[in-house]
């Protein structure tokens, strides 16, 4: 029974198609289930392979190589909500049908796009 388990929980890891990318190693996600103490619906938690509890808001960071072949590529997958955080560094806000995961794995792969990942929410520590 405790084989079995564990061989459900490896495929489980393995199988799961939430995650993403930090220093070019893939980290696997978890949903963690809703709580009662989070009072933003535009925040979805995870929880990684290390047991940290990440939280990701429905939006998305993408750096253009171009900002101007950029547009095409927004238009293609019709992102209408978009703020200039810098010149060629652009925040997406998604609508909430949308999974910020599958579509920045998707933005990532377009030719124009240096990087894609969803917003993460980030503990602020006192120094």
């Amino acid at each position: 029974m405790k084989i079995l388990l564990l061989i459900i929980l490896f495929c489980s890891t393995i199988l799961s198609d939430t995650y993403y990318y930090e220093y070019g190693k893939k980290i696997q996600l978890t949903k963690l289930k809703e709580t009662r103490a989070s009072n933003d619906t535009n925040i979805t938690y995870y929880q990684n392979s290390s047991g940290q509890k990440v939280g990701v808001k429905k939006e998305i960071i993408v750096k253009c190589k171009n900002v101007s072949s950029c547009q095409d590529v927004f238009k293609k997958y019709n992102l209408n909500q978009i703020e200039n955080l810098t010149s060629k560094i652009i925040l997406i806000t998604l609508k909430a049908d949308i999974d910020p995961f599958e579509l920045s794995q998707k933005l990532s792969l377009e030719d124009d796009i240096e990087f894609a990942h969803p917003n993460f929410i980030k503990k602020r520590k006192r120094r």
